[in-house]
């Protein structure tokens, strides 16, 4: 405790030096931004956002120390006021606190088309009445919390599958999946797998039991305190925008960048060259997509089972054939256009695949060709015969985009 209540002061004595100077300038720069439209330097938004996240920092750095009126101090006086009153906090509290984030995240969870999804509203019932629970057992470790803190229960599971997918391997899925399951029951598990269930919020809480999230002061506003009301100068610091899994009919799921169905395919280049693809996804079945649309699935973990390529509409003279590695049976034979190559209903992996055209208009184009792979990613463009993927690795492909251009 004398160790953080050292460094909390050095802390606040590096802010008191700051903000003296650093005000100056910022009315300074009000006042040139009045009278002519000057801009704030970048070099003085850059210290205002420094200055704001250290003020931050120190404040969740009082809370976690057992001063929940950190979270409504708004000068460094205030919080200097506050490093008398520190005291050593309970050896339970912290793992309290860790218990109470994680249930924030539950609960801060919501079903992309139905608001009163019942799996997982059984899920936050029971986070409700842990996070009550842990709350008022104020003078020893709740078990719930132990579970929760050392991630051996349901709904660190829950929380882990949701937030973590993309980088979970089949395994992992596989045993936070089943904990669901158990917990819980399968239809969340499908709802998670098919990107139906997020996250609302993404920043999380971790103040004391009691205590009020603290404001973080990242926007400063400039104006005039003297005389009629002048034009405010708001600067925000940048923050990462997470971007919201791509749809299609309106539905969550990690296909490409056009729905299904109802959608006129784009043209893939100036040549007219289009394409109809229809790929077997493990668990989706059937898709179709067009030229250069992505066709498959990222970070579910779901196999690339078959394939179809047709050029639509026909070409007169030109044509193409593919072929497929899949596991345990390894190389097909060149397949033609328009039949399916791979096995529906199997449970076999397409592992590489290979795309070339024929016919006397082939000399004319050339056929591009990519694969996602599990633990690869997208890899690079092939063309003309070249094989795409692996061999004797066991890698699923997951997805693949196709397209043809003139030469």
């Amino acid at each position: 405790m004398e160790q953080t209540h050292e460094i909390l002061k050095q802390q606040l004595s590096a802010l008191s030096q700051r903000y003296p100077d650093l005000g100056n300038r910022l009315a300074e720069t009000a006042q040139k931004l009045k009278t002519a439209g000057t801009p704030a330097a970048k070099t003085l938004v850059d210290e205002l956002i420094a200055y704001s996240q250290d003020f931050s920092n120190i404040q969740k750095t009082l809370l976690g120390q057992g001063q929940p009126t950190a979270s409504q101090a708004t000068s460094v006086q205030q919080l200097e006021n506050l490093l008398p009153n520190l005291k050593p906090a309970p050896t339970h509290q912290k793992t309290h606190q860790q218990a109470l984030q994680i249930l924030e995240r539950v609960l801060s969870l919501t079903h992309n088309e139905q608001k009163d999804f019942p799996p997982l509203q059984t899920a936050q019932n029971q986070a409700r009445e842990l996070q009550t629970a842990i709350s008022q057992q104020t003078n020893q470790l709740h078990s719930g919390a132990e579970a929760l803190a050392t991630g051996n229960h349901p709904l660190v599971a829950l929380v882990n599958l949701v937030e973590k997918q993309d980088s979970l391997d089949d395994n992992q899925w596989a045993i936070l999946e089943e904990q669901i399951t158990s917990a819980f029951g399968k239809s969340l598990g499908v709802a998670i797998s098919r990107v139906k269930i997020n996250f609302t919020v993404k920043t999380t809480v971790v103040s004391a039991v009691t205590a009020p999230k603290p404001p973080i002061p990242d926007i400063v506003i400039l104006d005039e305190p003297q005389g009629s009301r002048g034009p405010e100068l708001i600067i925000v610091p940048s923050i990462d925008v997470t971007k919201l899994p791509p749809t299609i009919d309106g539905k969550n799921i990690f296909f490409g960048n056009a729905p299904l169905v109802g959608k006129t395919q784009e043209k893939a280049t100036l040549s007219n060259i289009n394409l109809k693809i229809l790929v077997h996804l493990q668990g989706l079945g059937d898709r179709t997509f067009a030229a250069r649309e992505y066709a498959g699935t990222r970070g579910q973990g779901r196999r690339l089972e078959a394939f179809q390529i047709n050029i639509d509409p026909a070409i007169a003279g030109l044509s193409l054939r593919y072929m497929a590695h899949i596991a345990a049976i390894g190389d097909t034979p060149l397949t033609p256009e328009g039949e399916l190559v791979g096995e529906r209903g199997k449970n076999r992996q397409i592992e590489g695949l290979a795309i070339e055209l024929i016919g006397p208009q082939a000399p004319n184009y050339k056929v591009f060709y990519t694969a996602h792979i599990q633990n690869k990613g997208d890899v690079p463009v092939c063309t003309n015969g070249e094989y795409c993927g692996t061999k004797g690795q066991g890698l699923r492909i997951e997805g693949m985009k196709i397209w043809i251009e003139a030469k």
